[in-house]
């Protein structure tokens, strides 16, 4: 489903080096996982308005090949996954860590897709990483969304 990049793992890096501290306790890491929480309801809801609506203006989603940025370009790419009714996104957050300043942070967890169709039904999970900035406003958007799935069996 997603997969990593060199660019990815570079702010990836950079994410998490500055989310080594504690100074903003658990308070601020379970607003950045109600916020993923959210997000997955969200997208369960109103599919990819719900999807959309988590990312930053600029927000990026990695996927194998190329860099999706900005919510149009974003919309674009998972109206079709999402907007299909055979098909199923579920995701839920592992942990959450937040910068020492509070304003970035991480998600990680599982997601699981499955495809219906008239004679089977076929899921696949895998793992993600999504970083978060808090906006001015308080609440968290998107800003990289990147996963990949399991091997296969």
């Amino acid at each position: 489903m997603r997969h990593a990049s060199g660019l990815a793992a570079l702010a990836l890096g950079a994410a998490l080096a500055g989310c080594a501290g504690k100074q903003n306790g658990a308070g601020a890491a379970a607003a950045i996982r109600n916020a993923d929480i959210a997000f997955a309801k969200a997208t369960a809801e109103r599919g990819v308005d719900g999807w959309v609506s988590f990312f930053a203006d600029s927000g990026m989603q990695v996927i194998p090949g190329r860099n999706v940025v900005g919510r149009a370009a974003i919309r674009a790419l998972m109206a079709p996954s999402l907007g299909d009714t055979t098909r199923t996104l579920t995701w839920r957050p592992v942990m959450a860590e937040v910068s020492p300043g509070g304003n970035m942070g991480y998600t990680v967890g599982r997601w699981d897709r499955t495809a219906r169709t008239r004679d089977s039904t076929i899921t696949t999970h895998g793992s993600y990483v999504t970083i978060w900035r808090k906006q001015g406003d308080g609440t968290w958007k998107v800003v990289l969304d990147i996963g990949n799935s399991d091997p296969a069996k």
